[in-house]
This record gives structure tokens, sequence and C-alpha cells, in this order.
């Protein structure tokens, strides 16, 4: 009861003390991850948003404009639409099944057969992940140009001596089928490492029973090997899949000069060369739902299904190799007309061009005109310099911004299992099903938008950072959760109880106990961010050229073969020392070998 006299305050006066103190606690417990996932959203989720709301407005980035349905009438009332869309779904579908064929075929042959030579073919199976698309397509126009291609012009002159006498030809690697023929042997390596793991961790009883029956090896791998890797087929296929919609690189070089469209190059020239945006962006529309059903059907078909296929056994485990009698040589033979064709080949040709002053086909006339002069040019030419710089640091900061993110998303699902993380997660996975030149567009509308002209990052390499985090972010998350989920959390809860704050124990013990995974997914994702072609090309300005960039001015702009060889060649062997110190680090971090 209270004195008399003494003035008792009302309830919610007396209640706001502690009501303010108790926000203020949650605030500061939840800071952290409300940043993370503020973060998070912005670089994957808003950009999204905002391209399909701009696909119904009449404007362009600057000046949105009113509501209207003009985009989509003018977008799908084009017949070359929806030629563009069936020359996607032929060109991903067949490239998807001839890679992932190829892939399995090869992982098969290495993981489960005595074919010779394993080793060795194990090393070079991983060769063609240093060709970027952009320089195999380059190769191969040097192959297979009707005109000029070092192959047309042996097979003409073989021909010849049979009474056969061709012009041109007789292979055009300007059509459809030569961007599959050069998409499909290039994208083989990725699925063969998805591959060569699901055969790794299958159980092979059900193949020894086969076996011992008297089956032989090919009807075992048919009825049997397949059927229990159905889940690691569709999953590896699907993965293909959305990736080669993905795909501008062939398309843009090979499939342009012969008017073949696909939906990137509809996506790019309707935005960068036409300024189209908002038709550009009703295009982008239907590529997300076109990546996203994909996505729906793989989840429904494959994780939900997968259980039904497990005969997954103990890692000790190691099965017998099966017998391939006489055919041991025809299967390293098959492998080694593979690698001819996906490495040595194109390989040869643009190291043969760099050497030049101006491209001509091998012969022996031509050996006195060798010389590194192009190389040496290279240095003094202020265009290739600064585009050489411009990647590196482009590299160097997307790779560092997307693991760190990916890590803290990671701890935040992983570790601290918030509220809404599974959410989280599913947005940082959203950009595999979306296409680079879609999120580029996304990101041209968003930041030209008069609402957002407080960040100014629009023609500055802030923006192809947060592009390249988009559509890299993938990766890095699924690398970084599976690292997390293997950590022992007892360092961190020991800091805890000792009274260490969240994020000193976060980057003091945390981070440097993922330190090898974290550096294998920052030199992944560097390599391929020096690389890629789709996001500089629209959002690069005269100021921040890329080498990939430069390379395609000077194939396309200058036809200066020689240079671009020589540029290609020195990004070729990069990417082959990346690679190898990527390799390096995956060693040394999860194996007991240094």
């Amino acid at each position: 009861m209270a004195a008399v006299g003494t003035k008792v305050p009302p309830r919610a006066a007396r209640g706001r003390p502690a009501e303010r103190g108790r926000a203020g606690a949650w605030i500061r417990r939840h800071l952290l991850s409300a940043s993370i996932s503020a973060a998070l959203l912005w670089v994957v989720g808003i950009p999204i948003v905002f391209v399909i709301i701009f696909s119904f407005l009449d404007g362009n980035p600057v000046a949105p404009g009113n509501l209207t349905l003009d985009n989509y009438t003018k977008a799908y009332g084009n017949p070359q639409t929806f030629t563009a869309l069936t020359n996607t779904l032929v060109y991903a579908v067949v490239v998807s099944v001839v890679s992932l064929a190829m892939a399995t075929v090869f992982a098969w042959l290495l993981e489960r057969t005595d074919m010779p030579g394993r080793n060795t073919a194990w090393v070079l199976m991983l060769l063609p992940i240093a060709m970027p698309g952009m320089l195999s397509s380059m190769a191969w126009i040097l192959l297979l140009s009707p005109k000029i291609g070092l192959v047309n012009i042996v097979t003409r002159e073989a021909l010849s001596l049979v009474g056969i006498d061709l012009v041109t030809g007789p292979f055009n690697i300007f059509s459809l089928w030569g961007m599959i023929f050069v998409e499909g042997i290039r994208g083989s390596t990725t699925l063969f490492l998805m591959m060569v793991a699901a055969f790794r961790l299958m159980d092979p009883s059900l193949e020894e029973a086969a076996t011992i029956s008297g089956a032989k090896a090919g009807y075992t791998f048919r009825k049997i090997t397949l059927k229990l890797m159905t889940p690691a087929i569709l999953a590896a296929g699907m993965y293909a899949l959305v990736g080669n919609l993905d795909d501008l690189e062939t398309p843009l070089l090979i499939g342009l000069p012969a008017g073949i469209f696909l939906l990137p190059t509809l996506i790019y020239f309707s935005a960068a060369q036409g300024s189209d945006w908002g038709i550009s962006s009703a295009y982008t529309v239907m590529f997300l739902l076109l990546t996203i059903t994909l996505v729906a059907i793989y989840y429904r078909i494959v994780v939900r299904k997968a259980g039904k296929f497990a005969t997954i056994t103990g890692k000790a485990y190691r099965p017998r190799r099966h017998r391939l009698g006489r055919w041991r040589w025809s299967a390293l033979g098959l492998f080694f007309v593979y690698f001819f064709f996906a490495v040595a080949l194109p390989a040869f040709v643009l190291i043969w061009a760099s050497l030049l002053p101006a491209y001509e086909v091998p012969s022996v006339a031509a050996l006195g005109k060798l010389s590194f002069n192009n190389y040496l040019e290279i240095p003094d030419t202020p265009r290739i310099a600064d585009s050489i710089w411009n990647s590196v640091q482009l590299g160097g900061i997307t790779a560092t911004a997307t693991m760190l993110l990916a890590f803290l998303v990671a701890w935040l699902v992983v570790r601290q299992r918030v509220r809404g993380g599974l959410g989280l997660d599913i947005v940082a996975f959203i950009p595999r099903a979306i296409p680079s030149v879609a999120i580029g567009v996304a990101l041209v509308v968003f930041y030209l938008n008069p609402a957002i002209r407080w960040l100014p990052i629009y023609g500055t390499m802030a923006i192809m950072v947060l592009a390249l985090m988009a559509g890299y972010l993938a990766f890095a998350s699924r690398a970084s959760n599976s690292a997390m989920s293997q950590l022992n959390a007892e360092l961190e809860e020991a800091a805890y109880v000792s009274g260490v704050g969240k994020v000193r124990t976060l980057m003091r013990i945390t981070l440097r106990l993922l330190s090898p995974a974290f550096i294998a997914g920052w030199i992944w994702v560097f390599a391929h961010a020096i690389r890629n072609l789709s996001v500089p090309l629209l959002l690069a300005t005269s100021d921040n050229q890329t080498i990939a960039t430069t390379l395609y001015y000077y194939w396309n702009r200058k036809a200066d073969f020689s240079l671009t060889s020589a540029l290609g060649v020195m990004l070729l062997l990069t990417l082959v020392v990346v690679a190898f110190i990527g390799r390096r680090f995956v060693a040394a971090g999860f194996t007991k070998e240094a």
C-alpha cells in the first residue's frame, strides 16, 4: 500500500523503463543477425522484386512512368521471342544431356573400372575448368569457321584426294548445333566432379551381386548402377540445365553471327543495345519463372524421393573395380579423344594464333613468323593493362564480400539456428536459378531508380560486385554450410562461457577454424569473377572494363585474333595457377596431407 501523500505513477509510466530496457536488450542481442539478414536481402531480394515491378511500367530506369502491360505485349507479341525460347530450350537440354552423359561415363570409368592411367586421366579431366566459355568459343571458331577453320581446311584437302572439291565447310560452327557441340564437350567437368562424389558414396553391393551372377560390366552399369544413381544424375542434370540456360558467351560469339538468338542474348540486346529496359524486364520475368519452375521440379523429384534410392555404406568401404578386359585400352582411348577435343586442340590453336602477327592456319611457311610480340605488347597497351588491374580488383572484392556474406549466413543458419534460418538459406540459394544477365538488368533498373539516387553506384565497380555476389552466393553458401556443419562448436562455446562476445568469437575462432573452406571458396569465386563476361558486358563502363570485355572487344570489334589469343592464353594460364592453388588449400585443409 502506498504511503500517504505519495503520488503513484500510472501503470504505463511505471512499465516504460523496463520495456525500454527489454527492447534495447533485444536489439543488442539480434542486431548482428538482423544486419546479416538485411545485407542478404539487399544483395539478392530487392533487385529481383524491383525488376518484376518495373516490367509493368512504361518508362525507363531514371523515370519509371506509369503502370502498363505494353512491355509484355511487345515482348511476347514478337515472333522472335518464341524462336529464341525454343532455341534456348533445345540448346540447354541437349548440352545438358551430352555433358552429363560424358561426365557419368568418365566418372564410372575412373572410379569403378580398371581402366589404365586413371590418375592421369583424373587430373586431365579437370583442365577444362580453366577454359572459359569465351575462349573455348574463340578457339573453335578458328577451328571450324567455314572458310578459315583449321579442321575444315584439313578436311577439304582430304576430300579433294577422293574427288570431292569444296569451297567452304564441310563443318559450320556458326549454327545452333555448333554451339551445342562447343558447350557440350566443355561443360562436363563440373558434372564429372558431382558424379565422382556420387559413385564414391554409393553402396556397390548390388553391382557386385550382379557381377558374381555372371552379368557383364555394361549390363550391370545400365540396369543397376544408373538406376541407383538416379538422384545424383537428376541433380547434376538440373544443375547443368539451369547453368546452360544462363549461358551468354557461346551464344554471343557463335550464335550471333548466324542470327541465332537465345533468351540471354535477347535480354542483353534489348537492354544494353536497344535501351528497351521495360521489354528486357519482361523477358527477365519469363526467365525467372522458367528457371524457378525447374528448381521446384528438381526439389519435388530429387529431394523428396532421394531416400528411395539410398544404398550408401560406410566411408572406409571400397568396391572392387569392374574388369574391362579387352576394352581397357579402348576406354583410355575414348578418354583421350575427349581430352583432345575439349582441351588439347582448342589450346593449341589459341597458342598458335597468339604467336603470329596476324592469324593464319598452321603451316611450315608460318613457322618463320612465330614470335612473342603479342605478349610483349600487352603491358604496353593501356586498355589491356587497365582491364587486367580492374579484373584483379573486381575478383578480389567480389570473392571477399561473397565469402564473408556466405560465412555469416551459414553462421546464422547452422550455428545460431535463428528463426527464419531456412528462409535465409533459401534466399541465398535462389540466385542459382537466376541468369546473370537477368541479375544485371535487375540491378540497372534498381540503382537508376529515382528513389535510390542517394546510392550512386551505377556505372561503378560496386554494381558489378553486387551482381557477381548474387550470382556466386549460392555456391559460397553451400560450401560454407557444409564446412560449418562439420565444425565442432566446443571452442566457440568455451569462448562464450569465458565472456567473449559473439562478434569476437565469430572472427577470432570460427573464421580461423573454417579458413581452409573460406580460402578455397574465395579462390573459386575469384577465378569465376575475373572470367565472367555477361555481367561486365552489361554493367561495365569505359573506365572499368575487365579482361573478359577487353577480349570480346578485340575479337568482335577489332578482329585482332592474334592479340586476343595472347590475352586469352595469359588468362588461361592464370586460371590454371589459381585452380592449382585452390586444390592445394583444399588438400591442406581437409586431408591429413599437407
